[in-house]
């Protein structure tokens, strides 16, 4: 990650016009970006082409992953692949309508977005709008669709801290309404209970925190604070603390609870370098569970091996390269904040996917960005890197207080 990006707490401040405060002294002042030149320029295509690819890896590893329960449960080996593609398409005229506007406007929906937000994230406590599977009720039905809302709490979250972020430091009060929201925000998806998406809520938080200047001090405590009362949740949750026990001894409980980590670690080791060629898994044949969602990357080890592995890697890393470049060349703090957050979001969701995967963490039901299957974790996540097109649109070589000079 770039100085530039890292330096967004200590941006030069260049002289205001007369009746504009400096955001030291807690005022509400006039945002850069309405005096910062109009909106312009391309998107950047190498991400486009990245995003593109992710997305093309995804649909051929949900159709390989899902094809058998797709033909035994519904007599359709590409049910799984229709419903994801469709998604796919909606994602990506989202991404694209997104990235022809404006980012900059963004900022005055951040506190509408994050109040839709906790509503829908509390209409899954509601009985008789929600749907419970595997001990978590973290899904809205709308008709025959079901709508998982902490995805939009993750894309909330972000938007909520950059916008406050880049007009105040992180200890004035209007930033700690916003962090105050997002805890909210997090309790309640705990709740439901989703441990894997409240981390990742609290991840897109706590990166923007750390690059707008917080204190390590204060990181560690909420670090401590926060571990404490996860453990807590983990310990009055039966199937969680499980969890946990089946990622210390997986062989403890073969049968039970360490049959997902053996499967996955069987898959994986069986691919070797080269795979055993793409739709040959054996682990996919019902003994692997969810193996098109959150152990999709255990099929993809097994069927494509190492270098299919690498493969994919490399395409997270170009996307976190590309990612942060954009934050570095972005010409207003707003812009850049928003693409640290984005691209630091999917690039610790996959991360995260993957040690779950192959046994570095406890099973956490988090997806693999992109590639798994999940309609509503598709379009949200294409959304969101149509905001990061959209900040690359702005970007040059001068800064916003530059600008001003």
């Amino acid at each position: 990650m770039s100085s530039k990006i890292l330096s967004v707490s200590g941006s030069k401040r260049s002289p205001r016009p007369s009746g504009i405060k400096s955001r030291r002294e807690g005022s509400d002042i006039t945002s850069r970006e309405d005096l910062s030149p109009p909106f312009r320029g391309l998107p950047c295509r190498v991400l486009i082409a990245i995003t593109m690819s992710l997305c093309a890896f995804g649909l051929m590893a949900v159709f390989s992953a899902s094809a058998p329960e797709a033909l035994n449960s519904y007599h359709d080996a590409t049910m799984f692949l229709r419903k994801q593609t469709i998604a796919c398409m909606i994602g990506l005229f989202v991404m694209y309508m997104v990235s022809r506007y404006d980012y900059r406007r963004l900022r005055k929906w951040s506190w509408p977005v994050a109040i839709f937000a906790v509503g829908l994230l509390a209409l899954t406590l509601v009985p008789g709008l929600s749907t419970t599977a595997n001990g978590s009720t973290r899904w809205i039905n709308l008709g025959p669709i079901q709508f998982q809302p902490s995805e939009v709490a993750k894309v909330a979250a972000i938007l909520l801290m950059a916008s406050g972020l880049s007009k105040y430091f992180w200890w004035q009060r209007q930033n700690l309404f916003r962090i105050a929201l997002i805890f909210a925000m997090a309790v309640v998806v705990m709740k439901q209970p989703d441990l894997g998406s409240t981390l990742m809520i609290m991840s897109g938080m706590g990166v923007l925190l750390l690059v707008s200047g917080m204190n390590w001090v204060f990181i560690l405590s909420a670090l401590a604070g926060g571990s404490v009362l996860v453990w807590h949740k983990i310990v009055d949750t039966p199937y969680q603390m499980a969890r946990i026990e089946s990622w210390l001894n997986p062989y403890l409980h073969p049968q039970a609870q360490g049959w997902n980590i053996i499967q996955a670690q069987l898959a994986i080791g069986s691919g070797g370098w080269f795979g055993l060629g793409f739709g040959r898994s054996l682990q996919k044949l019902h003994y692997l569970p969810v193996q098109h969602a959150d152990f999709i990357f255990a099929v993809i080890a097994e069927e494509l091996g190492l270098a299919g592995g690498v493969v994919l890697l490399g395409l997270f890393a170009a996307f976190g390269y590309y990612g942060y470049r954009v934050a570095g060349h972005a010409r207003t703090l707003f812009g850049r904040l928003l693409a640290i957050g984005i691209t630091s979001s999917i690039l610790i969701q996959a991360m995260v996917n993957m040690m779950v995967t192959t046994g570095l963490l406890p099973v956490t039901g988090i997806t693999l960005p992109f590639v798994s299957f999940g309609g509503t974790s598709l379009v949200v996540t294409l959304a969101m890197v149509g905001i990061l097109l959209s900040v690359s649109r702005d970007s040059g070589v001068e800064d916003e207080e530059e600008a001003l000079d």
